[in-house]
């Protein structure tokens, strides 16, 4: 005699793989979590790389000397007053104004784990997660200068792969921050140790 084939399963094999399908999401979903934010901050360093590119490449352009870029235009650190009269015409521009001949996007100006568009600094025109270092100001790229120096004296000349150029404004990526410094390397610092 020949059997029927079986061509269903059963309520009880159904729930089990149910069971079994429940068990591996619930063990996969905070790994995927964390796979989505290392991903954001890997990006991140991507922009940051993208932004140190583009100051290297205006750094060859313009004398050996870092951009001098406005952080915020709408609140200036520069003003004309601060200025001597040779040099009121000339007052640092804002980061797509003097990057963005070097292939700067306003899109690369935006962290990823800046979500729902809550910039940092969204009043910035344009809005950025990164805070620009303004003491790099025109200083030469082969003698930047830390002024103050480690205590308080005079200026310290220091190499270029120990000066942040920019950085994240908050410590978005796992409890870090990441920074540009001026050679164009990008590093994750852990913040509050």
């Amino acid at each position: 005699m020949k059997r029927p084939s079986r061509a269903a399963f059963t309520l009880v094999e159904l729930l089990v793989v149910i069971a079994i399908i429940g068990t591996l999401t619930a063990l996969v979903l905070p790994e995927y979590g964390k796979f989505i934010s290392r991903a954001r901050s890997v990006t991140c360093m991507n922009n940051l790389r993208q932004i140190g590119v583009s100051v290297l490449s205006y750094v060859g352009d313009n004398d050996n000397t870092y951009p001098a870029i406005e952080p915020n235009p709408e609140d200036p650190v520069y003003t004309a007053d601060d200025e001597e009269e040779s040099v009121k015409a000339e007052l640092p521009q804002g980061i797509l104004e003097e990057l963005g001949p070097y292939g700067l996007t306003e899109s690369i100006l935006k962290c990823p784990a800046d979500i729902a568009g809550k910039n940092y600094f969204a009043q910035k025109n344009p809005p950025t997660s990164y805070q620009w270092r303004v003491t790099l100001d025109s200083e030469n790229a082969s003698g930047a200068k830390i002024y103050g120096g480690r205590r308080g004296y005079g200026v310290r000349i220091v190499k270029p792969s120990r000066v942040t150029i920019c950085t994240d404004f908050e410590p978005v990526h796992f409890g870090r921050m990441n920074r540009l410094y001026a050679d164009g390397h990008v590093v994750a610092k852990l913040i509050g140790n």
